[in-house]
């Protein structure tokens, strides 16, 4: 698997959004590693399941499922 994004490939991002979807990319904070960009790959009554797009990537199997009110931003366009 290669990386969603590219070191310095910068992304635009919205805050306000009412509905997220599997393979949505969104941005949150962990508490250890700090902001977080991942990919939506499950979506059920636990939350949000993310996933990295590499295999050394942390995702919701280490942290567990994201709620709603944890997503910062949800991706719009990537440059």
């Amino acid at each position: 698997m290669y990386p969603l994004l590219k070191n310095g490939q910068k992304i635009l991002c919205i805050s306000f959004f009412s509905n997220l979807y599997e393979n949505d990319i969104v941005v949150f904070k962990h508490k250890q590693e700090g902001l977080m960009i991942k990919k939506i790959a499950k979506i059920d009554e636990n939350g949000y399941y993310v996933k990295g797009t590499t295999a050394f990537s942390l995702d919701s199997s280490v942290f567990g499922y994201l709620k709603k009110d944890e997503i910062l931003y949800k991706m719009f366009f990537k440059f």
